[in-house]
């Protein structure tokens, strides 16, 4: 095929997925909630059968991180692992309208703990800023909103989020356009550490998606018992400025279908007494945490990540 053909394709393409996205964005604010869960649980199950690969490596992860489930047990978490998907891309997308629901996002009754935003107000306080560990556990779009407005609420300036980049340009606008209107400050990893220590050193809170490969600085750290790629940013930048670290996650209640937010206590380690850095014993204990809500909420994380196998491709 001739280039400028294929350029021409490529266009044709990423503006037919620009208008779906749209599509279902749109939809998501006028259907009823429960018929569109049910439809974006649907589209979730059919794209896991329709795309066995993924299948296949959502398999090879839970095999991994649950050694002991046997084969059907490992099915029946998948199966679920998809529905769930698919509620939460219906929550990601109906974000807005779902706030506006007096309950639907609470915080987890039962932590003992003090509520996560007064936890956060706290630690702002310090004036270092404050990173909040998280992953691609539940309908992290809607914590990420949440946090926006419920910190906004307490006088702060909403949340800071670092995000990557879709490959695909109006997509990518689209996306990051909507989280602003949502309330956060989008934080691109590609625009480098500099617009993130500006945001910190103001005072800021920013969640990092900790949970999966990417192409940054990474080191093999245990997760589920096993090496995996782990970015070593969010640790370097917490040693180095004395920044806390709080892990959130969010969870649906099976008992009400509504979003609960969840959190552990805040990791503060400081360097040696060598003055060297334990970035690597730093980011096991964020693995650890992580672990803990996949643990606690399996069938909500995103299995058809290749989580481990880019073991080996350290790059420092």
């Amino acid at each position: 095929m001739p280039e400028g053909d294929i350029a021409l394709w490529r266009k044709v393409r990423r503006r037919f997925y620009w208008l779906l996205v749209a599509l279902l964005i749109r939809g998501a604010d006028l259907v009823p909630a429960a018929a569109g869960r049910w439809f974006c649980a649907g589209l979730a199950r059919l794209a896991l059968k329709l795309r066995p690969g993924d299948g296949r490596v959502a398999n090879a992860n839970l095999a991994r991180a649950f050694p002991e489930l046997d084969t059907m047990a490992r099915e029946r978490l998948l199966k679920d692992a998809a529905t769930a998907m698919g509620y939460n891309l219906f929550d990601t997308m109906a974000a807005g309208r779902l706030l506006d629901q007096e309950g639907y996002v609470t915080e987890d009754p039962g932590s003992g703990m003090p509520g996560v935003v007064d936890v956060l107000v706290e630690l702002a306080a310090r004036g270092r800023g404050v990173f909040i560990l998280t992953g691609h556990l539940g309908c992290w779009e809607l914590l990420g909103a949440w946090l926006a407005r419920e910190l906004r609420l307490r006088g702060l300036d909403g949340l800071g989020v670092v995000t990557g980049t879709v490959h695909n340009p109006p997509v990518d606008r689209m996306l990051q356009n909507r989280r602003r209107r949502l309330g956060m400050t989008v934080l691109p990893r590609e625009a480098g550490v500099g617009p993130l220590l500006r945001y910190l050193k103001g005072g800021g809170i920013v969640a990092i998606l900790q949970d999966q490969y990417t192409r940054t600085r990474n080191l093999d750290v245990p997760f589920f018992g096993e090496p995996a790629p782990t970015p070593v940013g969010l640790a370097r930048l917490a040693l180095r400025y004395d920044i806390p670290v709080l892990p959130v996650a969010i969870a649906r209640d099976q008992r009400t279908n509504r979003q609960r937010v969840v959190h552990l206590p805040p990791l503060e380690f400081k360097a040696d007494e060598t003055g060297d850095d334990d970035v690597e014993g730093y980011l096991a204990h964020c693995n650890s945490r992580l672990e803990y809500f996949i643990r606690r909420n399996p069938a909500e994380w995103v299995w058809f990540h290749k989580r481990w196998e880019s073991v080996g491709k350290t790059n420092l």
